[in-house]
């Protein structure tokens, strides 16, 4: 069990899934705690919208900070943050104090990007999507795990759920302190970027075509995920009058898809396709299944086409970190990593936005069709990084980390 707790990979999982069974635990509460305070459905709305707009604004942050002072002291600074607005929103006594405490929270979870690099520095090129799976693994049983808890919190008072979490971030401190090593070792100036003295890391960075793309395909595959997750209980309810303890039951089985994929699958499958046809490929099943969503009229092709999502879902976004990683300079995997995630961020904002005044304007089927065609574009925007990402086979990627392959990936 020791030796379990000091694998930086196994703790990083642990870390992310603790994270998100804390943020998990509460959500439940959120709405109902907010409205205590006098928050009316807009400013209810605004709470979340405040977590990402945080998470959007510091995750890159973090991630660079993590490049320049080390991994273990930003994940763990992040942490106490997250320890500290759990408390402040258990204890708000007004709706701007519980405004500041999800703010504050969103900062502390913005260190998926840094632990994503940590992943970057102990796997290998040719196990880096499999490090990423876990990654997502960890958040997806989060999101499983966390609820249930909150649920059987729930009769012992609306502060319980939050304090309970408060102590599982700073328990998660704790274990990162007693046993994550520091992973991330400065390295001279990489021949990459050989304009580093003109620009900022990150205008470097946004001028290598190969990550630009590997962003845009992040943020294009989230908008059309979130926007079938925030549509998706008034689609079923108006398809097949579903109510939302069946929809839960439905979530519950997308979830378990997405941990089935990423927690296990990604890696196998990996090591026979490699990462390039992996992400066209769950590109493709993604598109597909939002495509026939609309159509799904029965219980057993409905399940299948939620199949076919959750597993594209599952494929696409280890696939694009690992991607991330190996064509970013070891020196701002950090930097990358999180400036990737808080795009992501931004497509949780604008595609359930989007999905919303689709459904009303359009109809049910509108926002799962937009999806589709997001998703569609994304692979058009991937297929131009074949050529490069057939060069990133083991040994190149190995070259690019260690600065020794210029313009590659450019």
């Amino acid at each position: 069990m020791n030796n379990m707790f000091r694998s930086p990979l196994f703790l990083m999982a642990l870390t992310i899934f603790i994270d998100f069974a804390g943020f998990g635990l509460i959500l439940p509460f959120l709405p109902f705690w907010a409205e205590h305070l006098g928050a009316n459905p807009l400013e209810v709305g605004l709470i979340l919208t405040l977590y990402a707009l945080a998470q959007f604004m510091f995750t890159p942050i973090l991630g660079s900070l993590s490049d320049r002072f080390g991994r273990k002291p930003i994940i763990v600074v992040s942490l106490v943050i997250e320890a500290f607005s759990l408390a402040l929103s258990g204890l708000a006594g007004s709706l701007v104090v519980l405004l500041i405490a999800r703010f504050l929270a969103g900062i502390g979870a913005s260190n998926i990007g840094s632990a994503q690099a940590v992943v970057a520095d102990v796997t290998p090129p040719e196990g880096r999507a499999r490090g990423m799976g876990m990654i997502g693994a960890a958040i997806g049983l989060g999101f499983v795990v966390g609820p249930a808890i909150g649920g059987l919190l729930s009769p012992l008072g609306s502060a319980v759920p939050f304090m309970v979490a408060m102590a599982a971030a700073m328990v998660n401190a704790l274990l990162v302190i007693a046993f994550l090593p520091e992973t991330h070792k400065q390295r001279g100036a990489t021949k990459t970027y050989p304009s580093a003295k003109k620009d900022s890391g990150l205008g470097q960075l946004l001028r290598n075509k190969t990550i630009t793309r590997f962003i845009v395909i992040n943020l294009l595959f989230t908008m059309a995920f979130t926007a079938m997750e925030a549509v998706f209980a008034l689609f079923s309810h108006h398809t097949f009058g579903w109510t939302a303890k069946v929809n839960g039951y439905i979530f519950t089985y997308v979830g378990f898809i997405v941990v089935i994929m990423q927690g296990g699958l990604v890696g196998q499958l990996v090591k026979r396709i490699r990462e390039r046809t992996l992400l066209i490929a769950g590109l493709l099943m993604l598109a597909a299944g939002l495509a026939l969503l609309p159509w799904s009229t029965s219980l057993a092709f409905m399940l299948v086409t939620l199949a076919l999502v959750s597993a594209g879902n599952g494929a696409v976004t280890p696939t694009t970190s690992a991607l991330l990683s190996l064509a970013s300079p070891r020196e701002a995997q950090g930097e990358t990593l999180g400036f990737a995630q808080g795009i992501a961020s931004v497509g949780r904002i604008i595609g359930p936005l989007a999905a919303g005044s689709m459904y009303s304007l359009v109809g049910p089927g509108a926002p799962l069709l937009m999806g589709s065609v997001l998703t569609i574009l994304a692979i058009l925007i991937a297929l131009p990084t074949m050529p490069v990402l057939r060069k990133l086979g083991a040994t190149e990627a190995i070259a690019i980390e260690k600065g020794e392959v210029e313009e590659i990936s450019r």
